[in-house]
């Protein structure tokens, strides 16, 4: 496989991650007192990245750690939760990554081995646990120094160090020793923690033992697994049947286990079928998880290659008490059918054939059932954004044998569910403070006011919130933006369905449960639309790059006035000279000049010049070798000597001038922007029923609002200046967008609201609303304006009163509060 581009979304996160790192890189910078660098890693090094399993955690985290690395000099620790994962780790990063230098703990433990963006991948034991492994590691010896020495190395040549911790929850609670290793040999300066699985509990004993703050989930980068879904990454939902009985006496007598994994193998088979009418070539795959003991594993393969007709060779047993180093291969290998397992690969493998699971344990624990779900919550590349994808292959479906014991995998549902989508806070709440003659670091949170005068030591508490899991979810309860709710199917599921239709062994045909789930993964709500006359929105569009967009783009670049800095290969520096010997001796400093690096250069004139992803970076660089020597031509300068010369000249001017490039991208993508009519569709369907509204354009209030979404849009539809509004879709045939405010990239509003007596646009303004963690990052697209419909507003909550509604623009380059909103600002530009 090789590199995955990241979604817009995953993009997204990426960008403010790094935001993040470089804030805290720069407090970094400015602190000079060195007995306050410990309160600034604690209070501002970590930062959560939450996401259902599936979402690509792996593949931000992997950029954000490559991309960082050229802003920054950091060594970085990548903590997998099992041993057996090391090397797929590994392998993702550097085929992800190569520019990343992962190292072997085991043999390359020494100072020459150290540079920006060199990785260890290793587990929690491998350093902080009793075991011989742990004990080699941090014992220097003929293999290297230590792992303590090599830090600390580290830091003496100037390296900061990073830390990525997969999976969070698991190897801190495994490892007791973790926390020691972190706080006092690790000590990171950048820590990212990823989990599917965030609790308030260990969240709080994280803070607790380490004395590094993540502040609470509306700091944390979050994603939701509607925007999963929408991406093609996850299925839309995972539903669930359980087995009833009209009393006790005939309970006893039901297998439940039997009957479970014979309608789910029903159901699997029918997926088979549809996938191959849909011309689809893959095979499914059935999970069955059993409860601990050989007993159970054997009984489950037996009923499976007996009365269920699987052959042997179909079906394979996990037993081991971690992922077995071939489980992934397992998962992967069509000839596999059914893989029977227990507790243990909860985590740590990705099973993306995976539709349905015959639950034959009991799931009390809510994280351990949302790691299940997202065994069968994945999406097949196969399948991914494919049109037309029937909709029974949109859901996972998870049998029941113990309906009483399974709290985890419903509350699983509840927590994944309420995940709000936001990105991660990109300012710490942390201040460096400057007074005569040293700095401090403080703690300032949203609204309050910065200290003159270091304040007495204080540990900051922080609220930690995880949704309750034995909440119900209901469709007005979702508070992500974007979450569709995940079916309640828990209770009392088809009760028409008689128990003598629910038979044991092999079917021939659909059973009557398999129709049930049919005709519900048909069901779908129509609402029509309701303006009379609504003319066609007008959208701008970025066509596909010509076949000589890497000629194009050189046109655009203009070296005239930047020549000269292609001979300025100097920098000043300061030489300050003191006798060590003469305490009370004055400095004496001098001014010197160095020589820059042709090998730095070289490296961030490629950083400048390969930015951008639509570009051939071989045609590019030959291209705009040529223009620049053309300008040093006509400019009547004598060429460079060589080619080599020339190449380094070109290299010192981009990076001289970084910008260059950027904004020739930007100018030669606008002109090919084009301005198209879209029209909405008719109808707007919908899984689930929605709620009434007065002055939307379909009548509802579309499902994927998140809380102060909701709010904005309940204010436009009593508002009577407001004809009506529409939630404008991302990357839909209809959806309006706009692309000349950047280079290349689609910017879609979130509403469209039709003004009375408003002369622009025909009337219609475009509205963005941001929460607050995302105001300053998205602040560019404050100076966004549309073809058609002028400048689109930025609307958010206010920093202070999170109350009131606010409008915001853009002021020399910062997003600043422009009053309290009305809707009849809207009538004005």
């Amino acid at each position: 496989m090789s590199r995955i581009d990241p979604l817009l979304f995953q993009e997204r996160h990426i960008g403010a991650l790094v935001t993040r790192f470089q804030n805290v890189r720069d407090d970094y910078n400015r602190l000079t007192n060195p007995k306050e660098l410990g309160k600034l890693r604690k209070q501002s090094a970590a930062v959560m990245l939450q996401a259902p399993t599936g979402i690509g955690k792996t593949l931000i985290a992997t950029e954000v750690v490559a991309r960082f690395s050229a802003l920054d000099d950091v060594v970085w620790f990548w903590f997998a939760p099992y041993a057996t994962l090391i090397d797929q780790a590994a392998a993702s990063l550097q085929r992800q990554a190569p520019q990343l230098k992962i190292l072997n703990i085991e043999h390359q433990r020494t100072p020459d081995e150290l540079a920006s963006g060199a990785m260890f991948v290793i587990t929690w034991q491998t350093v902080a646990a009793k075991s011989k492994e742990s004990r080699l590691a941090r014992t220097t010896g003929d293999a290297g120094l230590s792992v303590d020495d090599l830090i600390a190395q580290a830091r003496a040549l100037g390296l900061r160090v990073g830390v990525v911790v997969d999976e969070a929850h698991h190897g801190f609670v495994k490892a007791k020793e973790a926390y020691r290793f972190f706080a006092e040999v690790l000590e990171p300066d950048y820590a990212l923690m990823m989990t599917a699985t965030p609790r308030d509990t260990d969240v709080a004993s994280f803070a607790e033992k380490t004395g590094y703050q993540v502040g609470d989930s509306a700091d944390w980068a979050s994603i939701t697994r509607h925007e999963g879904y929408q991406a093609g990454l996850l299925k839309l939902g995972v539903k669930t049947a359980q087995f009833l009985t009209g009393n006790n006496d005939d309970a006893a007598l039901v297998d439940f286990e039997e009957v479970a994994m014979s309608e789910c193998a029903a159901m699997h088979r029918h997926i088979k079928g549809v996938l191959a009418s849909d011309g689809v070539t893959l095979t499914p795959l059935m999970l069955v998880q059993v409860p601990n003991g050989g007993a159970a594993l054997e009984k489950a393969r037996d009923y499976l290659t007996g009365p269920l007709k699987f052959p042997a060779s179909a079906v394979k047993v996990h037993v081991s008490d971690e992922p077995d180093p071939n489980l992934q291969a397992l998962a992967n290998d069509p000839a596999v059918e059914v893989l029977v397992f227990k507790m243990a690969i909860a985590m740590g493998f990705d099973a993306p054939r995976a539709f349905t699971l015959a639950a034959l344990r009991g799931t009390r624990d809510a994280n351990f059932g949302i790691q299940v779900v997202g065994r069968i919550m994945r999406v097949h590349s196969l399948l991914q954004r494919r049109p037309g994808t029937p909709q029974v292959l949109n859901y996972g479906y998870v049998f029941l044998a113990n309906r009483e014991a399974q709290e985890g995998l419903t509350g699983a549902a509840a927590v994944i569910n309420k995940l709000q989508e936001h990105t991660a806070n990109t300012m710490p709440e942390t201040v460096v403070t400057f007074t005569v003659d040293s700095s401090f670091v403080q703690v300032v949170k949203t609204g309050q006011t910065a200290a003159i005068f270091p304040p007495s030591d204080q540990t900051p508490s922080a609220a930690f919130v995880t949704p309750d899991s034995t909440d119900s979810v209901t469709p007005t309860e979702n508070s992500g933006h974007g979450v569709v709710p995940m079916p309640q199917h828990t209770s009392a599921l088809f009760p028409e369905l008689a128990k003598t239709e629910l038979t044991h062994g092999a079917h021939d045909g659909p059973t009557a449960l398999v129709n049930a789930f049919k005709l519900d993964a048909e069901e779908q709500y129509d609402y029509p639309l309701k303006v009379q006359g609504l003319p066609p929105f007008v959208t701008e569009m970025l066509p596909s790059n010509p076949d000589d967009f890497e000629a194009q783009l050189v046109s655009f670049v203009d070296f005239s006035a930047v020549l000269a800095d292609r001979e300025r290969s100097r920098t000043k520096l300061v030489k300050r000279t003191v006798d060590i010997f003469e305490t009370a001796d004055t400095p004496d400093d001098a001014d010197v000049w160095a020589k820059m690096s042709a090998a730095s250069i070289a490296q961030r004139a490629r950083q400048v010049a390969f930015e951008y992803p639509d570009v051939d970076n071989r045609q590019f660089l030959q291209a705009l070798r040529k223009r620049f020597r053309d300008a040093i031509e006509a400019g009547g300068f004598d060429l460079p000597g060589s080619d080599e010369e020339l190449t380094q000249q070109l290299e010192l001017v981009l990076v001289r001038n970084p910008t260059l490039i950027r904004q020739a991208h930007k100018r030669c993508r606008a002109i090919q922007i084009q301005a198209v009519s879209v029209t909405l569709p008719l109808v707007q369907r919908s899984k689930f029923r929605l709620e009434p509204s007065k002055r939307n354009v379909y009548g509802i209030f579309p499902a994927d609002l998140s809380p102060e979404e909701l709010r904005f849009a309940e204010m436009l539809d009593i508002a009577p200046e407001v004809e009506w509004w529409h939630r404008n879709p991302v990357r839909q045939p209809e959806s309006v967008a706009l692309y000349r405010w950047s280079s290349g990239v689609g910017f879609f509003p979130d509403f469209l609201v039709a003004v009375k007596d408003r002369k622009t646009g025909g009337g219609v303004a475009l509205v963005e609303f941001k929460g607050p963690q995302l105001q300053q990052y998205d602040k560019e697209k404050a100076g966004a304006v549309h073809v058609q419909y002028g400048r689109a507003f930025m609307v958010g909550v206010g920093a202070k009163d999170k109350k009131e509604l606010r409008l915001f623009r853009l002021v020399d380059g910062d997003l600043v509060d422009d009053g309290l909103f009305e809707v009849g600002r809207l009538r004005y530009e």
